[in-house]
């Protein structure tokens, strides 16, 4: 089966590529930057796994004609950005900028996809990568949280949509929890683009924030890259994909005592 994977050259994304590759599926590993091409090509070749890596930038119309000329049977989108601040000070240039690349961008080429898949008939399979990060409120995070957060509500909607449409489209949510990808440390540093009300409080909640993730990070992305591809294999998706079930599991707990203590 063939799949294209956006957000390819690095962490999550290239895990599921990689694991794709390796179970024989034929994948195209999007990556955003046109040096990654050929970088990204010799990390394959080092793991002995076989990738076509496409330049695909969300937010460039000419990357998008791409997908008119690649043949593939279903698309994780996990492409997306993180700015950091406090939702009292950010610079609204880059909240917009963060709603711009994760919520209408990744909706632009599902949809994309989507006429795609009502014009040539064929069956879809959409991944919509989300966060367990979508249901915490972490102070100087919510630009990006909230986006996670509108992806999921879009994504439920969505599939029951494609249901009431009668289309032969699944869509699943991927909820990945803290990974050590360097992703996080860079949206807790990123922050520090803006001014605060409060520069010390600002620099305390940086720190504590370093030593939560530095804790939870997960390093293995290897089992939530099994769940993803054996999924993509079967007739029909699940609802929803999230892993490690401890976070998930701790998010849930903190929820509900969250819930009762606002009671």
């Amino acid at each position: 089966m063939k799949i294209f994977i956006t957000g390819a050259y690095s962490g999550l994304g290239y895990a599921f590529a990689k694991e794709a590759a390796k179970r024989g599926h034929i994948v195209y590993a999007g990556v955003h930057k046109k040096e990654q091409l050929a970088l990204l090509e010799k990390k394959s070749m080092e793991d002995n796994v076989f990738l076509f890596p496409v330049l695909f930038r969300l937010g460039k119309e000419e990357d998008y004609q791409i997908m008119d000329t690649m043949d593939f049977d279903a698309i994780i989108l996990q492409a997306g950005i993180a700015e950091g601040g406090s939702m009292l000070e950010i610079d609204l240039n880059r909240l917009e900028k963060n709603y711009q690349i994760n919520v209408f961008e990744n909706l632009r080429v599902l949809q994309k996809y989507l006429r795609r898949c009502l014009i040539t008939k064929q069956k879809g399979k959409i991944f919509l990568t989300s966060s367990m990060a979508a249901f915490l409120p972490l102070p100087y995070l919510g630009s990006y949280t909230s986006t996670k957060l509108s992806l999921y509500a879009l994504g439920k909607t969505i599939q029951k949509e494609l249901k009431m449409q009668q289309l032969k489209v699944d869509l699943c949510l991927i909820m990945p929890g803290a990974y050590q990808t360097g992703f996080n440390d860079y949206m807790i540093l990123n922050k520090e683009k803006d001014m605060y009300f409060n520069d010390q409080e600002a620099e305390k909640v940086t720190k504590k924030q370093q030593k939560m993730f530095n804790l939870l990070e997960e390093k293995d992305f290897e089992p939530l890259a099994k769940k993803i591809v054996s999924s993509f294999e079967k007739e029909h998706l699940p609802k929803y994909i999230s892993y490690p079930f401890s976070q998930k599991l701790g998010i849930k707990i903190y929820r509900i005592f969250s819930s009762l203590l606002e009671l």
